[in-house]
């Protein structure tokens, strides 16, 4: 890779490890007055390290604790004191993830009413948390599952969808407990950070919560759930742009989560390369555009091949018409479709590269095959060691020299996060 693509994959790394530490979510376990006894309940791909440092938290304050945490294969790094970790199907689910649910259900039902219960959420846990109600089998689970993250609709309708189709989503997990006051630290991954959608919100009562400081509360019966957000795609990207600003790139952040189709999506990039090429642009090259979502792919082939392979193989066409354009999308779950690719990138050479080696832009894209694509032209951005689960990231490059993108660049001009759509 150049230099210009250097810089901000490892300025994107930095920045994810950095996120990854959860500095909200440590302020906000000191702020909360937990009762004699707390269990823990991590759920997600970024549950190991929330749970190791709740976990961490409640020692430091002598407060006896227990718990399970639940993640995808291979996104745990190693024991937690009294912790038992699990892992499970993502992004199905699979006879673990029925078989640990229920073993968690279990010991949710033990739970004294004097305790609390903390809650650690983290997208993936629609997959990895669930029990099956009584009219569906684990197969036809997996099919209902596999048509809606393949049919190019939402997130926020794909989980509710779910719910529909689940013994513990939608609040049906309270239903369990008998201690009534329960904590939830999330690490969002779905648009306005809605409690009822993220995680398919399995301990969220369906009712409308209230804000009171830090928190969302919501009661149902005798319980009163406390839900809190310590992270999600607008901090991460507000401060991945702070993070290129200070190298010495003019950045300006796209405000808005990126939730549209990614045919749309794909069509509102190039029209911001298009439009940074008019001769009267008010934005002067070079330039960054910082941009975050999810932006749903409708899955028709049989290739592989995730959003952001899609979307990046999706552009190689309209980068080419332009010298010194690149655009880098980030899965930021280290996962895009598929285990260590990180996501991908293309620019203005990439669609020569990929004609070389015979590949057309029309046949690949039919068959949502862009990973072996990319794969095969180096183009596919290796996985960090941390990761988390805030949606997807990208940065559209206009201008910047791939080999010494730093040269001439004039600190003088004004610039802040300018907000353009």
């Amino acid at each position: 890779m150049s230099s210009l693509h250097n810089i901000i994959y490892d300025t994107y790394a930095r920045r994810m490890h950095l996120f990854c530490q959860y500095p909200q979510l440590t302020e906000l376990l000191g702020k909360q007055v937990f009762a004699s006894r707390v269990r823990i309940l991590a759920i997600g791909k970024a549950a190991w390290k929330m749970a190791s440092m709740t976990a961490q938290h409640l020692r430091q304050r002598d407060i006896p604790y227990d718990g399970y945490v639940l993640t995808r294969y291979g996104l745990s790094l190693g024991e937690i004191q009294n912790l038992e970790i699990l892992e499970a199907g993502h992004p199905l689910p699979d006879e673990n993830s029925i078989a640990h649910s229920g073993r968690i259900a279990a010991w949710l039902r033990g739970i004294p009413a004097g305790d609390d219960l903390v809650v650690l959420l983290s997208g993936g846990g629609s997959a990895l948390f669930e029990l099956l109600p009584p009219d569906m089998t684990l197969p036809q689970l997996i099919d209902a599952h596999k048509q809606l993250i393949s049919s190019g609709s939402a997130i926020d309708e794909v989980n509710r969808k779910r719910t529909d189709m689940s013994a513990v989503k939608g609040g049906k997990a309270l239903k369990l407990l008998a201690c009534s006051k329960v904590h939830i630290f999330a690490v969002s991954d779905v648009p306005g950070n809605d409690p009822h959608v993220l995680a398919s919100g399995p301990f969220t009562p369906p009712q409308k919560g209230r804000k009171q400081g830090d928190a969302w509360v919501f009661k149902n019966g005798s319980k009163k759930v406390f839900y809190h957000i310590v992270g999600d795609n607008a901090s991460f990207t507000l401060e991945l742009a702070s993070d290129l600003k200070r190298q010495g790139f003019q950045v300006h952040l796209e405000a808005g989560f990126q939730d549209r189709p990614a045919t749309g999506f794909i069509t509102k990039l190039k029209y911001m390369l298009e439009r940074a090429h008019r001769p009267r642009y008010k934005l002067k090259r070079p330039f960054l555009q910082v941009l975050g979502g999810e932006t749903p792919v409708k899955v028709k082939g049989s290739g592989s091949g995730g959003r952001c392979s899609h979307i990046a193989l999706s552009m190689a066409s309209a980068l080419a018409r332009y010298k010194d354009c690149a655009l880098f999308c980030f899965a930021t779950d280290g996962s895009d479709n598929l285990p260590g690719s990180g996501g991908a990138m293309v620019d203005s050479k990439s669609l020569k590269q990929l004609h070389r080696q015979g590949f057309g832009m029309t046949r690949v894209l039919r068959d949502n095959d862009s990973f072996t694509a990319l794969r095969k032209i180096h183009h596919i951005l290796p996985s960090p060691v941390l990761v988390t689960n805030v949606n997807d990231v990208f940065v559209l490059s206009v201008g910047y020299d791939f080999d010494n993108p730093l040269s001439g660049c004039d600190d003088s001009e004004p610039d802040i996060f300018g907000v353009i759509g």
